[in-house]
């Protein structure tokens, strides 16, 4: 199937940036542990209901694939139909993956704690904005991220209206804006576009606030 990791990666393109799919897409065969030039249809269908899934589900709130990604499962589901039914067991589907392990309890009431997170964010590679803001406090850094504050705020209000969310993330200017709910404060990241936008969710996924507040 030599078309099917870049339609795959297509699809992916309906939930994320082109360049966070290739990395989601190349995260989840890690996880798989299997060479795709061996897949077949049903392999393959294995690997998006499985291993592709589970990386989609722990960035955005979907239960199901829609739109293009269902269309090709759909695809994929009449293609392995017609091949010979004796096919090997699928894989069981394990529980959160370790991109959410291991948790960071923070304390976003001690000052000095929410000042070390800020500036553990702001110093990953390509970011160039840190905002942790809350019900009676802000931490920044780099320059120009304050000026952003009441954008980030009103995006954070209205997803969380629309359905609570993870972690949520767009293109911004000429690089990425990512936005975390934390307890009841909200996290903001600013990258540039070469930032390695996997692991920038990584490490804000890695935080907690105390109290089990995710």
């Amino acid at each position: 199937m030599p078309q099917i990791e870049r339609l795959i990666i297509e699809a992916l393109t309906d939930y994320v940036s082109p360049v966070a799919a290739q990395n989601l897409f190349d995260r989840a065969l890690r996880r798989a542990a299997v060479n795709p030039e061996t897949l077949d249809a049903a392999g393959w269908l294995r690997f998006i209901t499985g291993p592709l899934l589970d990386e989609l589900q722990t960035i955005l709130p979907i239960r199901e694939p829609t739109g293009s990604l269902r269309r090709l499962i759909r695809s994929l589901e009449e293609s392995a139909q017609k091949q010979p039914q004796v096919q090997p067991p699928p894989p069981t589907r394990r529980g959160p993956p370790t991109i959410n392990a291991p948790r960071l309890q923070i304390d976003l009431a001690d000052p000095a704690a929410r000042e070390r997170m800020a500036s553990a964010l702001a110093r990953e590679e390509g970011v160039s904005g840190v905002l942790l803001q809350g019900p009676d406090y802000q931490e920044a850094r780099l320059p120009g991220v304050e000026d952003l504050a009441p954008i980030l705020a009103v995006a954070n209000n209205l997803l969380q209206k629309q359905k609570p969310y993870k972690i949520f993330y767009s293109v911004f200017g000429d690089g990425h804006v990512l936005i975390r709910p934390l307890g009841s404060a909200l996290v903001a990241v600013v990258a540039k576009r070469h930032a390695n936008l996997g692991r920038l969710m990584h490490v804000l996924n890695s935080y907690e606030a105390k109290g089990g507040q995710s």
